[in-house]
Formats: structure tokens, sequence, C-alpha cells
């Protein structure tokens, strides 16, 4: 029988599974090997970009030979988890300065398989701190992947000295550079500006600390970063751009845990709600953690994109940090690793979500097993008791405390849902009123607003009946009830106050609770007596309707006493009716049948009169479709180039350098020149009755049979007419032809084929809407849209003389009415306008 020992045999297929298989993600394989220059006490890292090529070059304490042999390349083994990452640091080294202040970003021992994400081949170049030596390695990642059975040890990895010429950053002769080639992706501009952003938060933005710089350089965009105007550049230094909002003016909670101590503060748009202490019963997991959350109203939401020059739901909310650096994906884009939203899908009004939010949980820890992360980067911590303790201080001392103040103080959802006021009608409009809370840089809506003070005062009473919590200062202006109207809530209120006054030793609101109490009790008081008052003028009121319906009662029989005697008159009267009956019956007849005749003549009349305005209206507008005699059509053809030739100089003329005045009377002349073209055309055509100027016509019905009639000779164009009701007015026909005429004549020039005509009732007036599909008005005339009907203002000299709308604006004002410009794309796509007559 055999009988001996066996020992694992790491195959190189191990270089895959904590390798790419763990960090799948570019952006991840980046972070880990920033946070590597992080912990090996680097103040700057450079990380460049050439074509097929990524360098991350930082000034840190570098390494020896021995710590490639014993640390770099000893797989998933960490100096740092075993704390003896430092031990070989010399005592007087520069370096241990920002080592007293650092702790340990990463502990697992893989992230140096980040390069393998992002190549196939590493050149390594380092030099330690203090050590006149420097080494290059490089790293063929293929050499892996060619045989499964070999093992790992078996691969040989080229390694050299080299002269050390100050080549790390800021000409430091210490440090490490990664050159990684024959990269697996393609860095874009976009890809580029995305890991911008990202390191952005890399390192903890909310901190002032300003020890460890980040650079990249993609050489082939500078050109690109100089001609944007793109806030966010590819090339420089990442600034700590998070800094700038931290001064918004928004509701926000602040938790400091130090030690023994927990210490909580909400402050609203720069005003201190309250501050509080209590002990911290976590001390043996967690004794150094701040959390600062941002709730962000419509107004800070605003701000922190004009700042950013992103928008915060974009940005990301509530991000996790880990001594300093980021742990993913706390707080990413649509990331909802706090369970805050799935909780706000159940009230919609009574919870806050990760929209709502932004901020930063900030843990300092050595304890490494109990806030550790999941092998894969991406993956968060490890379920753990701490993680657990961690996400409760969060939820309970953190989370809800903002969420009450803002959901009951600043919205009122509680003061409505937990009945303070007497009536909900009422509880109803002290909510409404704090509507445009979101919009506001102060917090002035709750300060006046009676529930908003309400809901305070429980929500102070409720801290201060947890015998853990030592209120130490809150909001004195929000318990301020001294002249609010009281008589409109639950006189409970008066009870948390004092026992709010008696839990913090408070004098002065002890005294204002006297204050209140005595202001309650006296609005009480006049309830009561007004409400006497009002039982007594009720009873006066019913007193008097009595005695009415007495006096009521009188009068009805006295009335049914004489309609008795008026009965027994009629039928003395009837039997007398009865005999002359006959003779009235026959007389009636009579009447009836003169009566008949008569309306049977007014009938005849009527229809008459009717039949002849039909005619003399038709007679007009069928014009157009009659055939004129030879000598007609001669005689119209030289009234319309004669005066149209007069019509034409005039036009000129009105756009031309001359006075107001003088324009004036050219007016007067085109205008008569108009009219006499209009009356040439129609009179000679048809009979229609032009002998008196101003006529009573059916002006909706009008408008749409002359639109239809100009329809027979524009087939081109599409007309529509709605809403056509009876209106009659005594009018110039005349002047109404004219301006649809010009109209129509400019929604032709505007390349329009299709025009709507509605009309709608304004009381005593007509409101004429006219559409058409046209180019529309340019963006300079729109601004000035008064201008369209000023004489020879146009689009263009290609679309017409400037004086086709002036004379639409006189024409209508003549008629006692009014035309404006509506704007484009409304019912149609070009311009609209509107006609009050």
């Amino acid at each position: 029988m055999d009988k001996g020992v066996l020992n694992f045999d790491i195959k190189t297929g191990m270089k895959n599974i904590i390798g790419r298989d763990l960090i799948t993600d570019d952006f991840i394989a980046i972070y880990e090997l920033v946070k590597n220059s992080y912990d090996a006490y680097a103040d700057a890292v450079k990380v460049i970009f050439n074509k097929d090529e990524i360098i991350i070059a930082d000034n840190g304490k570098g390494m020896s030979k021995n710590d490639l042999e014993k640390k770099w390349f000893a797989v998933a083994y960490s100096a740092k988890k075993d704390k003896t990452e430092d031990i070989d640091l010399s005592r007087d080294s520069h370096l241990n300065n920002l080592k007293s202040r650092r702790f340990y970003a990463g502990a697992k021992g893989v992230g140096r398989f980040s390069c393998d994400r992002l190549g196939t081949k590493l050149e390594l170049i380092t030099s330690k701190v203090d050590i006149n030596e420097t080494y290059k390695v490089d790293v063929d990642w293929g050499e892996f992947e060619k045989d499964s059975q070999q093992s790992f040890d078996s691969i040989q990895i080229p390694f050299e000295s080299i002269e050390n010429n100050n080549i790390f950053p800021k000409n430091k002769n210490h440090g490490t550079i990664l050159k990684i080639q024959n990269l697996n992706s393609n860095w874009d501009i976009h890809k580029l500006r995305e890991l911008r952003r990202s390191l952005e938060k890399l390192i903890n933005p909310f901190s002032k600390e300003n020890s460890f710089s980040i650079e990249i350089e993609a050489k082939q965009f500078i050109q690109i970063d100089n001609n944007s105007n793109n806030k966010l550049k590819i090339n420089g230094i990442i600034d700590n751009s998070i800094l700038k909002v931290l001064d918004l003016k928004t509701t926000q909670i602040d938790l400091k845990l130090k030690d023994e101590i927990i210490t909580t503060k909400i402050i609203d748009r720069g005003a201190l709600i309250y501050h509080i202490e209590e002990p911290n019963k976590y001390l043996s997991l967690i004794d150094d953690l701040e959390i600062n959350l941002y709730f962000l109203n419509r107004s800070a939401k605003i701000n922190f994109g004009r700042l950013m020059d992103i928008e915060p739901v974009k940005y990301g909310n509530v991000f996790l940090f880990k001594n300093g650096f980021r742990v993913q994906p706390y707080g990413n884009v649509g990331d909802d690793s706090w369970e805050l939203d799935n909780r706000k899908q159940q009230g919609y009004n009574r919870f806050l979500g990760t929209r709502d939010l932004f901020g930063k949980v900030d843990l300092i820890t050595e304890n490494f097993n109990e806030f550790k992360e999941v092998s894969s980067r991406a993956g968060g911590l490890v379920e753990t008791l701490g993680k657990k303790v961690l996400f409760d201080l969060f939820k309970e001392k953190a989370f809800l405390r903002l969420e009450r103040y803002v959901v009951g103080v600043l919205w009122g959802e509680a003061f409505k849902r937990k009945n303070y006021f007497l009536d909900n009608e009422i509880a109803q409009q002290f909510r409404l009123e704090l509507q445009n809370d979101k919009d506001k840089d102060s917090y002035e809506d709750a300060l006046n607003n009676l529930g908003s003070k309400i809901d305070f005062v429980n929500l102070i009473k409720t801290l201060s009946d947890d015998n853990d919590i030592k209120i130490i200062t809150y909001n004195r202006e929000l318990v301020n009830l001294v002249n609010e109207k009281l008589d409109v809530i639950q006189p409970k209120f008066l009870s948390d106050l004092e026992k709010i006054a008696e839990k913090t030793n408070d004098s002065d609101l002890l005294n204002q609770v006297k204050l209140t109490e005595e202001s309650f009790n006296r609005i009480i008081k006049e309830k009561e007596e007004a409400e006497k008052r009002e039982d007594e003028e009720r009873n006066k009121r019913i007193e008097a309707e009595k005695q009415a319906e007495l006096e009521r009662f009188k009068r009805e029989e006295a009335e049914k006493k004489q309609r008795e005697e008026e009965e027994k008159r009629r039928r003395a009267e009837l039997e007398t009716l009865k005999k002359e009956k006959e003779r009235a019956e026959a007389e009636l007849a009579k009447i009836k049948a003169e009566q008949k005749a008569k309306e049977e003549e007014e009938k005849n009349k009527n229809l008459k009169n009717q039949l002849n305005i039909e005619t003399k209206k038709n007679q007009y507008l069928n014009a157009t479709r009659k055939t004129l005699s030879e000598d007609a059509e001669q005689l119209v053809h030289s009234i319309d180039l004669y005066v149209g030739n007069a019509s034409t100089y005039v036009n000129e003329l009105l756009v031309s350098n001359l006075s107001k005045d003088v324009k004036d009377k050219l007016y007067s002349i085109k205008s008569n020149i108009d009219k006499a073209i209009k009356v040439s055309q129609i009179i000679i055509k048809s009979n229609f009755d032009y002998k008196h100027t101003k006529q009573r016509i059916n002006l909706p019905i009008y408008i749409r049979e002359y639109i239809e009639d100009l329809n027979v000779s524009r087939p081109n164009l599409k007309f529509k007419i709605d809403g056509v009701f009876d209106k009659f007015y005594l009018i110039n026909p005349i002047e109404i032809d004219i301006v649809l005429d010009n109209l129509v004549s400019n929604s032709i020039k505007a390349k329009a084929n299709e025009i709507l005509i509605d009309f709608e009732k304004l009381n005593d007036k007509i409101q004429i809407n006219y559409y058409d599909n046209g180019l529309g008005m340019s963006d300079k005339l729109i601004n000035n849209s008064e201008s369209i009907f000023e004489l020879g203002v146009r689009e263009s000299s290609e679309r017409g003389s400037g004086i086709g709308m002036f004379d639409v604006k006189k024409r209508v004002n003549n008629l006692k009415g009014d035309i404006k410009f509506l704007g484009n794309n409304l019912k149609l796509k070009g311009a609209a306008f509107q006609i009050i007559i």
C-alpha cells in the first residue's frame, strides 16, 4: 500500500479565474491599478492613453526585487492584509507622512491581474524609495493560455535592471510604471469622458483632502478639448468637482459617528433644524463613520445641473466610501443597493427614493473581515454582521430621519395623515400651501404653515421620548405658536410642547407654552361665545319663521274663502255664456279663417323678401362663374390694367422714404383704388346691389360662400371652414373681400397649399381664426409680432412688398375689429392669425 503526501498544483487557468472573471469591467480594472498606486503612498498617478497602449505611472514607494518575487508575483497574496506591506519602509522616509494618514484601499492580492483585463502584454518598471535600483519586467499574459495543463510557476517572466532617470511622476526616482499593450478594448472619446467622470468619484470627492492627484493624458484628443465648450475635458488632472455643489441650499442630514458618540444634525437650506447626540451602540464594529445625505428639491436639482453640467439623476445617488475609496456599485445611476426605491413605490408621497437623494456614506475601518468587498469588484460588500449594522445605521439614523422631516414638515403628508387638524379639508388646504416649497431656496413655506409647525412639534416630541437621545438644540421658530390660529387643530399638541420643554429644561419654551395655552383658551372661549350668539340668532330666526307660517296660514284661509265666492259667481256667469255659445263659435270660426288668410299672406311676403336677399347674394358670389360678354371682359381688363398700375405705383411710394403724413394720404388713395378694382370686378360680372356701401349680411355664411367661390379659381389650395354659425352685421362686404384676398395671397407666397378658417362665438362678437401650412413667420418677426402689421415690413424681397398685412390691419380696424398674430405651428404648421369683429 502506498502512503505519503500530495500537493496542490495551480494551473495557468487560475489567471483568468482570479483576473478577468472577477474584474469584468475596464473601468474597474483601472480603478484597481489606481488604488494600488494610492496604497503605495503615491501623491500622483498619471493614466496615459496612446495608440494601443495604456500607461499607469505613479511616484509611490515602488518595489524592490524581493518585493517583486515575494509580493507582486505571489498569486492571491496580500501583504496589506497581513500588515507586512510597509515593514521595511524607512522610518525617516518622506512617504511616512502620507502613510500616517492613509488606510489601504485593497487587500485581496488580485488587483494586479487588472492588467490582463486591459491588454495581453505588460511592461512593469519599478524603483523602490531609498534604494538605487530600477527593474523592468515583461509579462505576456497569452503565455498563460497556451496549455491548460501547464503549471502557473512554470511560466518564465523576463526580468532585468535598467537605468533610472527620474522617469516617475513629478520627476521622482521611485514609483511604478505599468505599460499595458495590445489592448482588448477601444478607448474612444466617449469612453474616456465616462472614465474621467467615474474617476472623479473614485477617491472620496466629498473630502477636502488633496494628497493624491489623478491625471489623464490622451494627446490625440487635446485639440478637441481645446475647441470644445464641454466642461468635461479628457486631458488634465481630475478635479474634485463635487465640492462645488456641497454649498447648495438643500435639506440635508449630517451624521458623525466617532468613538462612543453619534451626532446628528438636520439643516434646511442653511438653517439648523435640530442637533442631537446619542450613544454609539455599535462601537465593537464601527467607530468612525460619516453620513451626509442631501434631499434635492426641484430648485436644488436645477442648481446641481448648472454647477456640474449634468443632471443629478445621471451623476448618481448615495455613494459608499471605505477608507477613502469608493465601493461599487453603491450610488451608480439606476442602482438601488440601499433598497430605497422598492419602498418608495409603495407610497409615492410618503417616502423618498434614490432620485430624490444625493450624498455619501464614508466608513473608515481596518476591520477588513466585516467590511470586505466580494471577489467580483463591482459586487459591493460581502454579507456580514458589519454590513448589516452599517446599513441599519444608514437607514434608521440618517435616511429615515431626513425623510421624516421632508415628508412631514415640508410636504405636509404626516400632519394630514395623522389627523392633527379637526377638519380634513382644512388640513388639505394647509398641505396645498406647501406645494411651492420645492422651487425655493429657503424653508419659509414651512415656517409660515401651521400644519408644518405642529408636525415639527410632534417630531421633536418623538425624539425627546427616546431616553438615549440628547437634544442639543432645535429650531425655535418652528415651535413658536403664540400668534397662530389654533382652534382648527387637536388640543393634544400643547402637552407635546410641554413635554419637550421639560425634557430639554427649556424655560423659554415653558413660557411660550403658557402663552400659547392662554391664546388657545382665549380662542376656544371666543369660539364658544360666537357659537352661543349663533344659537341665539338661530332661535330668533326659528321663532320669526313660526310667526310667518301662522300669518301665511291665515292668508291662505282668506284666499280659500275668496275662491269659493268666485266659484259661485263663475257658475252664474257660465249659464249666461252657454246661451251665447253658438254665436261665439260662429264668430270664432270667422276670426280663424281671417287669421289664417293673414298668416298665409305674411308668410308669402317673408318668403319673397328672403328669396330676394338670397338672389342678390348668390348673384355676387356666383359672379366669377358666369360668362361675360366680350365688351364686358375688355372693360374689366382695361379697369384692372389702369387701376392696377396705379396701385403698383402707390405701393412703391408707400415703402419709400416719405413722411408719415404723405404715406397716410397715399394709403387712402390705395384703399380706394383697391375698392374700385373689387367693385369693377363684381358689378360688371353680376347684378349684385352695391348702391349702398354698407349692407346687412350674415358674416360667417358670407365668408364661407366667398371662400368656396375663391376655391374655384384656386384649385391648388385646399380650404376647410369650421364652426360656421349665424351672426349678422351691417358692414361693407368689400372690406371683408380684400382682407381675405390679402391673407390668402400671403399664404400662397409662403408656399401654403392648405388653409383652415374656424369661427368661435365671443360674447357679442365673432372670433375668426386663420391658419395655413406654409413656411410660417421667421423668428425675427415672431419676437416682434406687432411689426408684422407695420408698413414695409415683410419676410423677404421675394415674398411681398410689406403692404398687405398693413392693409389688412387698417381694414379690420375700420370694421371696429382687431387682428393679431398667434404664432407658428398651431393647428397647421404655418402662420396663424386671429380676427375679432
